[in-house]
């Protein structure tokens, strides 16, 4: 199966072909939604020189079979890209390398027919990990991770809205949105609606999300609510950020410390599944740092450098900013 990401960059050109060193990239558009007859599409040849800074492209209709074919040039220096965008949905296929000794590439890929009907979603695991800490501005940066779940063979692309998930934000956001700051995620109203496609198998849905904590006080109540059944919930904080994280609740608990890099995590954990409207709550204590070393996420510019860490700390999330599915063969 494709990688289905959205294939951006430079404006695209015309490929200009040479004579020289002719090679053949081909391939299949298998439908993998019973019931369903391929529809017309088009398969659109991205090509990568080495030394150009500009993508150029060649498109072409797949066939009734669902088969392509293009004539190029077999230059191990050129990565090609084969896109396929059906029924309004990207898929990208790994890189296509050629060259005169291997002047051939094949790929294949599976698509699905989408729907605006809802299927069976569940969330396999939400992980929310405190990034960071500006006291200066007494706000407190958050990033969440859900891994939503369905198993039919279609691509949900949400309601009549376009809308897939509703997630509701901790007490006090107030500013919200997708980790990468696409119109896929819109703020109103207490809750951010995500337009993500969801695909069969497991989409990452990463949000993110900047809370107020009053001044005078020196702890605040992170309550992380699901919108579906959630199998697994946790939240996660650096250890030298705070002077303690407190579970709150029968079905929170802490969990097993985790690290990486050397960076201790503290772990609160609910105990048992999420219904829709459950989460996991835990007062973070020790907001003012009086009783902390000084940490550079600590600060008023510990945001930005937070998002950095997100690619760390956040399993899954660099993965998600590709919209991740299987790679193709």
């Amino acid at each position: 199966m494709a990688i289905a990401v959205l294939a951006s960059g430079h404006s695209a050109v015309l490929a200009q072909s040479t004579a020289t060193d002719a090679g053949v990239i081909d391939g299949v558009v298998r439908l993998v939604t019973p019931g369903e007859e391929l529809q017309p599409t088009t398969v659109e040849l991205v090509i990568d020189r080495e030394d150009s800074d500009e993508f150029e492209s060649l498109e072409q209709p797949v066939a009734a079979d669902g088969s392509f074919a293009f004539e190029v040039e077999a230059d191990p220096s050129i990565n090609y890209f084969a896109v396929v965008r059906y029924a309004g949905v990207p898929y990208l296929s790994n890189p296509l390398l050629i060259s005169p000794d291997f002047p051939s590439a094949s790929v294949e890929f599976e698509v699905y027919a989408t729907s605006t009907v809802a299927p069976a979603l569940t969330i396999e695991a939400t992980t929310v990990t405190l990034l960071a800490i500006d006291r200066q501005n007494t706000a407190l940066t958050l990033i969440r991770e859900d891994l939503v779940r369905h198993d039919e063979p279609v691509i949900y692309v949400g309601d009549e809205g376009g809308t897939t998930l509703r997630i509701p934000v901790p007490d006090q956001t107030f500013e919200a949105g997708g980790f990468d700051d696409t119109k896929e995620y819109v703020f109103d109203g207490g809750i951010v609606s995500v337009s993500t496609a969801l695909r069969p198998g497991v989409t990452s849905i990463v949000t993110r999300y900047t809370v107020r904590y009053e001044a005078d006080e020196d702890e605040y109540r992170l309550r992380i609510t699901s919108p579906l059944t959630a199998d697994h919930m946790e939240i996660r904080v650096p250890e030298r950020f705070l002077r303690e994280v407190e579970p709150q609740g029968d079905t929170v608990t802490r969990g097993e410390d985790d690290e990486f890099e050397g960076e201790s995590l503290i772990v609160v954990e609910r105990t048992e599944p999420a219904a829709p409207g459950q989460g996991v709550v835990a007062n973070l204590i020790g907001l003012s740092g009086a009783e902390r070393a000084s940490h550079p996420l600590t600060s008023g510019v510990g945001a930005a450098i937070g998002v950095l860490l997100a690619l760390i700390i956040v399993g899954g999330a660099a993965i998600a900013l590709q919209r991740r599915a299987e790679p193709a063969g």
